[in-house]
């Protein structure tokens, strides 16, 4: 088979003008414009409301090329892996097909309609206008902060708006486009499965063929290394069809990080004629593993956890949106520096929220190489659907698409139907429709899990997130099942009120922060006063309804007033990293009854005020800094009462020393203590209490309780395991005093070095450069007093001695 790219040398027109722009796939309108500085950045100031209109035209998108060379009896299939998203298309003046879905792909027979040259029209029609009229035939309700009727289109609902990004509904060629051409057969597909048991596995091999003529296979398996493991014989294929199993003796095992490592087969089908001559060959990279949710009834009611080679893990990381709202931006690289950013923050799971895209092969690529396990959503969330001829047709296709597409990668752990229909069914108030909610429960409770049982059967299938028994009932349950916390945050709830719940598996729970200056000087003119977290501009980059004045309202309960917009960024970013942080802690220390903390959300599709721990440019905001360390394999936390625990994320038991310390303002210790600590693997325990002497009133004394706070370290004959430090008041009531931070820095030959000490405790200490973008060791830190902290910083083009000098901020409560 030959695979032919058309990617390059498009040119998009709208219709009714003769001006003509170039462009390559993947390609957009809002991109197109944009680079030939037809439009400003849509995201800067206000841009927003004059590029969302826009998408009230027609576009026409063109390209002109050769035809391969076809042999008698070739076919040529002309393929799009993804168009935005109502289309027709017509190749030289004849119309092929049309399109009503972005997330499938579309493949037309054209060996009829070829010609030595030949040009291809892909006309994409306005979304607005086809949702419109859709609406005014039948309303379908939808999540406010969106463009009234988005769920008669099978389009990314988020480019209609969300409460965390701008309504710029998009379109244009978003994958590739390419011709197919093949002779005699081709390989469809390939559905490899597992059995475990005794120390080996036997892998079973389902594979799809389009055969014209008596044809064979073969299997070939490669070992993580490359070298071949096993081969079939030649396999004759019947009926479009041919299957074997391996056995595979010593397996080595596909882990999550933090757990094993991540080894990789490789399987590769090879057609072949009778002649031996090679037709297709398709190769795809497996991991040997056993990968469910493990639900059970146990003394709390009924478990949720990820089960992992006969392991129960516990998930610890993020929801992902897409990664921009203009998608010809995002590059590979920029999705692997996210994920690089998950693995450094120590995620062993990231949940791909069901309101955006399905990501691309190599973002699955990546989670089969760190062992990211991988929640999938389907692409529904926040609406009302009515399963008409037009759309379950289109959706049926979509789904069986992406199931085929990544069924076979090690990192997919779920298939989930949607995000959050259940629970807006049974406790959001929506307007009543009964026919709907039957289409609802048909559609996610009936007809996807059958597909799904069908093309994928080893995988679990959740119907909705959050649930817990399905029908839309009891969504909200800590009894059963997953569950998406907001009453802190939209609720206006205290930050201590999470603590007092222990869900089964929290897959959404977020609190929203300000991104750092830098971020916000790429859509805020400070000459125009933008720089005010009630400005117009400002307020036009919060989506959430009364956002700002929900971080207000909680800045109140944490912290001081800021004196500074700068300080406003800073407190806003530390306010979120402390209440994500304790929520995780509460949540580890429940291991077992607990098993699963995804909080809301990793990552921007612009700069925006949201509820990310990395902003749109891939800057750590503090939360992220903080996940890194609650994230860690062992954690070692203290509750209010000062009873230790430690949460054993590894395979191994540990054991060690706590050594504590109750410390006043200047860092200077008071009192101080140590226990014995074991911990087994893959537990959490309590480990003992910081006994304080009865003269002792720090606890009690509310004056003391301000200038006092307490640190403590696991310690084992290696070192630091884990460590931490804790406030017994709000960040507002304690004493921090004037601590005079130093700082010095020293050059090596690929790095530089900063040594910082102060002469009191200074909390949550923020690194940044003014201007340049610096990859901190560590940050968001505290100090105490004058025990030094090391920070690398590994050089890079343009940051000398002299520059670092200059650009570095030093920051700390």
């Amino acid at each position: 088979m030959q695979q032919i790219l058309l990617n390059n040398a498009w040119i998009m027109r709208k219709i009714g003008s003769e001006q003509a722009y170039s462009c390559h796939v993947p390609c957009s309108v809002y991109h197109t414009l944009q680079m030939h500085g037809v439009i400003e950045d849509p995201y800067y100031r206000e841009n927003e409301t004059s590029a969302f209109r826009i998408s009230e035209d027609d576009y026409t998108f063109s390209h002109r090329f050769a035809a391969p060379d076809l042999g008698k009896g070739m076919h040529c299939d002309l393929c799009f892996d993804g168009i935005d998203t109502i289309a027709e298309i017509h190749l030289n003046g004849v119309k092929i097909g049309e399109t009503n879905n972005m997330h499938r792909r579309w493949r037309f027979p054209v060996e009829s309609l070829l010609q030595a040259e030949n040009i291809l029209t892909v006309t994409i029609h306005s979304p607005l206008r086809y949702i419109a009229e859709k609406q005014a035939q039948r309303a379908l309700w939808g999540v406010n902060s969106t463009v009234a009727g988005f769920p008669h289109i099978r389009k990314p609902h988020y480019m209609f708006g969300w409460d965390w990004g701008p309504q710029l509904p998009d379109m244009g060629i978003w994958r590739d486009v390419y011709l197919e051409c093949w002779q005699d057969g081709k390989i469809e597909h390939c559905y490899y499965s597992q059995k475990h048991h005794d120390d080996v596995v036997e892998l079973s091999a389902e594979m799809q063929f389009r055969n014209e003529r008596a044809l064979h296979c073969r299997l070939t398996l490669l070992d993580p290394e490359g070298n071949i493991l096993q081969e079939t014989q030649n396999l004759a294929i019947a009926k479009n069809h041919a299957s074997c199993t391996l056995t595979i003796k010593h397996p080595r095992l596909w882990w999550a990080r933090g757990y094993g490592e991540q080894p990789l087969y490789t399987a590769k089908v090879t057609l072949f004629d009778e002649q031996g001559h090679t037709l297709d060959e398709k190769t795809e990279r497996i991991g040997l593993r056993t990968l469910t949710i493990r639900q059970e009834p146990d003394e709390w009611g009924e478990s949720f956890c990820l089960h992992l080679n006969g392991k129960d893990v516990f998930a610890m990381g993020a929801n992902l949106i897409p990664f921009d709202q203009i998608l010809p931006r995002v590059t590979q690289e920029y999705v692997e520096r996210m994920l690089t950013s998950c693995a450094e923050a120590n995620f062993n799971t990231v949940r791909i929220w069901g309101g955006g895209v399905y990501p691309d092969d190599f973002f699955y690529d990546y989670c089969d190489e760190h062992g990211l396990i991988v929640w999938q959503d389907f692409m529904f969330a926040c609406a009302n659907y009515l399963l008409t001829d037009e759309f379950w047709n289109t959706t049926e296709a979509e789904i069986r698409d992406n199931i085929l597409r990544l069924r076979n990668h090690a990192s997919l752990g779920l298939w989930c139907g949607n995000n959050e229909i259940e629970t807006a069914f049974e406790t959001w108030g929506l307007p009543e429709d009964a026919e709907a909610k039957a289409h609802y429960l048909e559609q996610f409770e009936h007809r996807i899990p059958a597909i799904v049982q069908e093309l994928d059967p080893n995988r679990f299938y959740w119907r909705s997130s959050p649930s817990a028994y399905g029908g839309c009932k009891d969504t909200d349950s800590i009894l059963a099942g997953d569950m998406h916390y907001w009453d802190v945050w939209h609720g206006l709830k205290p930050f201590t009120a999470f603590h007092s719940l222990y869900y089964r598996f929290c897959s959404e729970y977020g609190f929203e922060s300000v991104p750092c200056l830098k971020t916000l000087l790429t859509v805020c003119d400070p000459e125009q006063g933008d720089l005010n977290l009630m400005s117009p501009v400002m307020e036009a980059h919060q989506k959430c309804d009364q956002g700002n004045e929900k971080l207000m309202f909680y800045l109140a309960q944490m912290m001081r007033y800021p004196e500074s917009f700068e300080e406003l960024i800073y407190s806003t970013q530390l306010m979120q990293a402390e209440y994500i942080r304790t929520c995780v802690e509460h949540m580890r220390r429940a291991r077992g009854r607990c098993m699963g903390s995804l909080y809301w959300q990793l990552n921007d599709t612009n700069p925006v005020i949201s509820w990310s721990s990395i902003d749109y440019f891939g800057r750590w905001k503090a939360l992220h800094h903080f996940a890194k360390r609650f994230h860690a394999p062992v954690l070692l936390t203290a509750d209010d009462n000062l009873i230790f625990n430690i949460s054993n994320e590894t395979m191994q038991a540990v054991e060690g020393t706590v050594h504590w310390q109750i410390r006043n303002a200047n860092s200077e210790i008071v009192v101080s203590g140590s226990m014995a600590a074991s911990c087994p693997a893959l537990s959490a325990v309590d480990i003992g209490k910081a006994e304080l002497s009865e003269c002792c009133d720090i606890l009690t004394d509310p004056l003391k309780r301000r200038s006092h706070y307490l640190t403590f370290t696991l310690e084992n004959e290696s070192g630091t395991i884990a460590s931490g430090s804790k406030l017994f008041v709000l960040p507002k009531q304690f004493t921090f005093l004037h601590p005079q931070i130093r700082t010095e820095i020293t050059e090596f030959s690929n790095r530089f070095e900063i040594t910082l000490s102060a002469d009191a405790y200074v909390m949550a200490v923020c690194l940044d450069c003014r201007t340049m973008d610096a990859d901190f060791s560590d940050n968001w830190f505290d100090l105490h007093g004058a025990v030094p902290v090391t920070v690398t910083v590994q050089k890079m083009e343009g940051l000398t001695l002299a520059a670092l000098s200059e650009e570095l901020t030093v920051r700390g409560m």
